[in-house]
């Protein structure tokens, strides 16, 4: 590595944590491994000549620095800087783009009262009380206290837009990560048998255990039952509804149909039939640590989680490609047109975005 390229590293490096932890998981050899059995799943070899052939002029501008790591480790920090050094400047023919950063913490509180109040981490004034209530906010959770005074449940709604997430500290202790577009209805504190919300969207639940009062989410006709658990629950209406558990169990009704899951099991409700399948939950989780991970996925499902995260509007003109399959692993806080160089250098595909219109076509 030249004192320049040492130069530039060491800048890309203090520009963001994020870039540190890369360079970290890069150095971990589970980490590289995983990531080479990821490799070894692509086996089109015209879209292994197209990316070669797109990468040639990239691979020079990098340099010799590759040499002075491990080979697999060189391979995987290479495709980082690769990412980082060269796609973002990257002028991709196949991409026609605007600049839309990526989404945010923020989401809309709508009180009992009516009051709505707008919780942004860019906000200043994000650590407010409200009088009588038990939550405080700082931008990215709202928390509410564990209280045993007496006074009526009051329900409140919390509702993430596009481009948002947020995390919600029910009085129980349970967590709830709220991705893009979704809504949780709840009480300030919970009291009777049980313990219920309702969702819209998807969320990621982890729920304290208190094996006298279940905890019960209620979506779609669907209700999903748990003592103490950890699960994933989407419920978009434009799609079909999955529960995938990563720990404890999980008791999933509709109507007389009645499932119980264990860790690394799924449910799709598919036609009002609910169907079990053994899955690598890992995907399914992937939203709530920071990147977008896809197994042999529909192009137009991949689509909607970038519709909903970057608040824009996708058209796919050709309905053969609403089926066209697509494996990767992307940071989900990244700016757009550099998710669409990648899908743009691993397939025939056109992007143009325009404002936040995303027009999707063959090349």
């Amino acid at each position: 590595m030249t004192d320049d390229q040492r130069k530039e590293f060491d800048e890309w490096l203090g520009l963001d944590e994020r870039n540190q932890k890369l360079f970290e998981r890069l150095q971990n050899v589970d980490y590289v491994e995983g990531g080479l059995r990821e490799f070894q799943k692509y086996n089109s070899v015209e879209d292994w000549k197209k990316l070669q052939a797109k990468l040639q002029v990239s691979r020079r501008k990098i340099g010799n620095w590759m040499r002075v790591s491990a080979a697999s480790v060189m391979i995987l920090f290479c495709v980082g800087m690769v990412w980082y050094f060269v796609g973002r400047d990257m002028n991709n023919e196949n991409v026609t783009s605007s600049v839309i950063e990526y989404g945010h913490s923020r989401a809309m509180l709508f009180l009992a009262t009516g009051e709505v109040i707008e919780l942004e981490s860019t906000q200043d004034t994000v650590c407010t009380r409200i009088e009588g209530e038990s939550f405080m906010n700082d931008g990215k959770r709202l928390v509410y206290a564990d209280t045993t005074r007496i006074k009526e449940v009051e329900w409140h709604t919390l509702q993430v837009p596009r481009g948002g997430e947020f995390v919600l500290c029910l009085s129980d202790g349970t967590v709830v990560t709220l991705n893009a577009d979704s809504k949780i209805h709840y009480p300030d504190h919970f009291m009777g048998k049980d313990r219920q919300v309702s969702l819209e969207g998807e969320a990621f639940f982890e729920v304290a255990k208190d094996s006298l009062k279940p905890f019960v989410v209620k979506t779609n006709g669907i209700d999903v039952r748990v003592l103490g658990t950890a699960f994933n629950l989407k419920a978009y209406s434009d799609e079909h509804q999955q529960t995938t558990l990563v720990r404890g169990a999980v008791e999933v009704l509709l109507d007389k149909q009645q499932v119980l899951l264990h860790p690394g099991e799924q449910v799709t409700c598919i036609d009002k039939e609910l169907r079990v399948e053994q899955v690598d939950v890992r995907p399914y989780i992937a939203w709530k640590n920071e990147r977008f991970v896809f197994e042999n996925e529909p192009l137009e499902a991949v689509l909607k989680k970038l519709e909903r995260w970057y608040n824009i509007t996708v058209f796919i003109q050709n309905q053969r490609l609403k089926q066209m399959r697509f494996t990767g692993n992307l940071p989900k806080y990244e700016n757009i047109n550099n998710v669409l160089n990648i899908l743009a250098l691993t397939t025939n595909i056109k992007f143009e975005l325009n404002d936040r219109t995303l027009v999707v076509q063959l090349e």
